[in-house]
């Protein structure tokens, strides 16, 4: 059973354009699918190259084939931005097999809930949650996780969870990357620990620019009340600070390189928009 919530007046299946009805089918996937999420802004799919690339990848590890190349794919995503006039959305591709076999990428414009903009200005209230993600470098889909984290959230009244492992380590968070700043450099959890974020290698080629040092490290929990500035990294998250963890206050607000970097990133999507005008 699909428990996606399609949006809009059409999606894709493979090439075809579906209208959108009450009671219309969706597919039936048999087995594991792998997806990617996709934030639209002013009708640009951002950074769109990155995720196909990521897509690939995961299709790859679950052998699943794709029934387009990266350049069908990306016409097929603008024909979906058109087709439903989207100005700001999350877009989602579900890769998987029909019973009968049949490979099929579905495209549509899921339901997308951003941060408001106080949560970038003050920060936001996170929490720990000890649970591991399998797979962890691969986009899954996988309810038992994304039920449980929903649970905890609403639990907990936070907007974010980090994850903390058996090793009493923190790897990421539910739905996005973590970084922490400790004196002029960042900390983050190494590469193989965590779903690798389009946003996180922005972060990556923003600090290479700013000469920031990061440092792909273990990051135990105990580190937590000696953090100089933490923040998240995510498709619907953007660069977004965090002011506190559990009970622990994190300065983040005041930190200039998350300031920085929070900055430089806003540009590098402003850029990336002015290039892909049409």
């Amino acid at each position: 059973m699909n428990l996606e919530i399609v949006e809009g007046p059409y999606y894709l299946l493979n090439e075809e354009l579906i209208k959108n009805e009450d009671g219309g089918k969706h597919p039936e996937f048999e087995g594991r699918t792998v997806y990617e999420v996709i934030r639209v802004q002013d009708g640009i799919a951002i950074f769109l190259e990155d995720h196909l690339d990521r897509f690939f990848r995961s299709a790859a590890y679950l052998d699943l084939p794709l029934p387009a190349t990266a350049e069908m794919i990306e016409d097929r995503v603008y024909r979906l931005i058109a087709a439903n006039q989207v100005g700001e959305q999350n877009l989602k591709f579900i890769l998987g097999k029909t019973a009968e076999g049949e490979s099929v990428l579905w495209i549509f414009f899921a339901q997308s809930l951003y941060p408001p903009n106080s949560y970038y200005e003050e920060g936001i209230a996170t929490s720990l949650f000890h649970i591991e993600r399998l797979d962890p470098n691969i986009k899954l889909v996988r309810s038992d996780y994304q039920k449980a984290v929903l649970q905890e959230r609403a639990d907990k009244g936070v907007y974010e969870l980090l994850l903390v492992d058996a090793n009493e380590e923190i790897t990421e968070g539910s739905r996005t990357n973590v970084f922490f700043v400790k004196g002029n450099e960042l900390y983050t959890p190494p590469a193989k620990a965590v779903l690798l974020g389009i946003v996180r290698k922005k972060v990556f080629e923003i600090c290479a620019n700013r000469k920031i040092p990061i440092n792909e490290t273990a990051i135990p929990v105990a580190w937590i009340k000696d953090a100089e500035g933490a923040f998240v990294s995510g498709t619907g998250n953007n660069v977004l600070p965090i002011s506190k963890i559990g009970s622990v206050a994190i300065p983040t607000m005041d930190n200039p390189i998350v300031q920085t970097i929070m900055a430089d990133y806003a540009e590098m999507v402003k850029a990336y928009k002015q290039e892909r005008k049409h």
